[in-house]
């Protein structure tokens, strides 16, 4: 039985305790300007599933029977990476300058938005039921959880390649997936960070200055 007091501190519980706590280059990332989007661009609110929530207790119980990989978790972690592979393979006329500026310039909102919910990672939650997620330990994990920002970026650009290259729209949804999924899979988000990242790639692709 939890008692109340326990419970008060997991119903309160943030991934930063204070304003202090955002890094400068988290800052600076919240602060930069855009060319591809309108800095003002307004984005869908969804609050993520409170921490004492039925449901986040359901994704952490979750989590936890996803048998680990580190070699699928490393392999979602480069997004730059895995879209350039397929836009070499396929011979697509987007330079990796495009690609880069879009998951530099995505990031502004992302982490807005990640600050803004500052949901605590699935870890420390799990910690609170005394469970062991035997996660995957990456730096690409220093910020606050909602919404998943490879997930975010992944979706994002998967939807502008399948617009320039129709044919394979596919694939690079696809790979998409298995960018959003590596992320489940090393335990660093939930899956309603997946779902929330889906919702706002969406809204930057439609947003797009194209």
């Amino acid at each position: 039985m939890i008692k109340l007091k326990e419970l008060l501190t997991l119903r309160s519980m943030k991934y930063y305790t204070t304003e202090e706590s955002i890094k400068r280059k988290h800052q600076e990332r919240m602060d930069m300007k855009t060319s591809l989007w309108d800095e003002n661009i307004i984005l869908p609110r969804m609050m993520p599933p409170e921490n004492d929530s039925s449901l986040t207790l359901k994704e952490i119980k979750y989590l936890a029977e996803i048998e680990p990989s580190q070699e699928v978790a490393e392999m979602g972690d480069d997004v730059l990476k895995n879209f350039m592979d397929l836009i070499e393979k396929h011979e697509v006329n987007v330079s990796e300058e495009m690609i880069s500026r879009i998951i530099k310039e995505s990031g502004k909102f992302i982490m807005q938005l990640k600050y803004h919910y500052n949901r605590p990672r699935p870890f420390q939650i799990a910690e609170f039921y005394q469970m062991d997620l035997n996660g995957t330990e990456l730096d690409s994990m220093k910020t606050p959880s909602y919404p998943s920002g490879h997930a975010t970026q992944g979706y994002l650009i998967g939807e502008y390649l399948a617009s320039v290259d129709n044919l394979n729209g596919n694939i690079y949804r696809d790979k998409a997936e298995e960018i959003a999924e590596s992320r489940i899979i090393a335990k660093a988000h939930y899956p309603s960070d997946k779902a929330y990242g889906k919702t706002i790639a969406k809204a930057l692709f439609r947003g797009m200055k194209k």
